[in-house]
């Protein structure tokens, strides 16, 4: 049967749409349009590997830790698994935050929630404190691990420690980095190249402050600037949102201000880049009548004349210096009333729009970032786009400030 004159035209038009897509597809493939995928490491090396909600967390096994040996456990939390379910009359605590909490170049034994507990059970108590802080993780990735992971664990305290990864100017922000992970993992459409760069020309001519969508292309130059990981407001309603959904649940909270060896020093005057997000866990813990555990003071009365022996580096505590944590945290909780007082969040929705960050734009990008494992970085794609181009962009320090 031949085939009438208009049926001819509609196919050719059909194989000339075909055709025309497949050399688009295929020339995207050829720019690269990779989208934000853990791939720093290989099987087996180091804590960390590839999530598909959270970008990146722990890789369950007796891992490498800057010296130290880190046991995760299959929830991919540090230590040994909770006993489920909770035992009748144990309390149960749960310390989030990023790499200073997860005890980042110390034992198991001697990170924060470890000596924690012991110096609860030593008062008497039968708690369990539960490590889930992830090196480098923000507030974005926190709220998404209590969603998948940690409202299940039943605690009765959560205690949040994330800041200095919030903190961190980075070449993408945290939100615009998950909101392009969830699109890929919903929509079929992300597989194609194509669909990926034209979704991201998209995104970039609209603009604004709405998540936006991240691709790597061949080539591409490693950003010279870029912004807070968590814009100032977003992190105080990250720590809001958290405490509120506690005590909706049932569950008491405290937030946990870190520290770092210049500031144990006495290095910094007021006004330093990170002082904004600081003052936004004391007004937040304010506003919801929780506690909020300063642990500047107890490391520095720990320090004595040599400071430096309570941190592995510049940021991270030593065993000693978790020692240190772990008094400022029990003392805090214990004059608070803990476990009594359940310290439930009891203020409405925090005003975030009161906060001014006034260094949103004059600090430096962190040259070791997380951010860096996200995509296949061309070195001489990252040397050119680095402020630091003697930085391997495949060794990422977490949370540095």
């Amino acid at each position: 049967m031949r085939l009438r004159p208009p049926l001819l035209r509609a196919a050719a038009a059909a194989l000339i749409l075909v055709g025309t897509a497949a050399v688009l597809e295929g020339a995207a493939r050829l720019a690269g349009a990779e989208l934000p995928e853990w791939r720093s490491t290989g099987a087996g090396e180091g804590v960390m590997g590839a999530h598909p909600t959270r970008l990146w967390a722990l890789s369950p096994g007796a891992r490498a830790n800057a010296g130290a040996i880190a046991t995760i456990n299959t929830l991919g939390l540090r230590g040994d698994p909770p006993v489920t379910p909770k035992p009748e009359g144990r309390l149960r605590v749960l310390v989030l935050g990023d790499s200073t909490f997860f005890g980042h170049g110390v034992a198991d034994g001697a990170t924060f929630p470890a000596q924690l507990q012991a110096r609860l059970v030593g008062e008497g108590l039968d708690v369990e404190v539960l490590n889930g802080a992830v090196p480098g993780y923000s507030t974005e990735q926190t709220r998404i691990e209590l969603d998948e992971l940690g409202w299940a664990l039943a605690p009765d305290l959560l205690v949040l420690g994330n800041l200095w990864s919030d903190n961190n100017v980075d070449s993408f922000r945290d939100a615009d980095l998950l909101a392009t992970a969830r699109m890929r993992r919903e929509n079929p459409l992300f597989e194609s190249h194509a669909f990926r760069l034209l979704v991201r020309g998209i995104h970039a001519l609209r603009g604004g402050e709405s998540a936006r969508f991240v691709t790597w292309t061949q080539g591409s130059r490693w950003p010279e600037t870029g912004g807070r990981r968590v814009p100032l407001r977003r992190y105080a309603e990250n720590l809001d949102a958290m405490v509120r959904e506690a005590a909706a649940r049932g569950i008491g909270a405290a937030l946990m201000a870190p520290s770092n060896v210049g500031m144990t020093r006495g290095k910094y005057a007021p006004g330093a880049s990170w002082d904004p997000y600081f003052d936004a866990q004391r007004r937040v813990a304010a506003h919801q009548g929780i506690p909020l555990i300063e642990t500047l003071p107890a490391l520095r009365a720990a320090a004595g004349d040599a400071p430096r022996a309570l941190y592995v580096d510049a940021m991270h505590p030593s065993a000693k210096g978790h020692a240190a944590l772990a008094e400022a945290a029990d003392t805090a909780l214990r004059a608070a009333g803990w476990p009594e007082a359940r310290l439930l969040a009891a203020g409405g929705v925090f005003a975030a729009d009161i906060l001014v960050d006034g260094h949103a734009d004059d600090v430096e990008t962190t040259a070791d970032s997380p951010q860096r494992s996200l995509f296949d970085v061309p070195a001489d794609a990252a040397e050119r786009g680095s402020a630091h181009p003697s930085r391997n962009p495949r060794n990422p320090g977490f949370g540095a400030p």
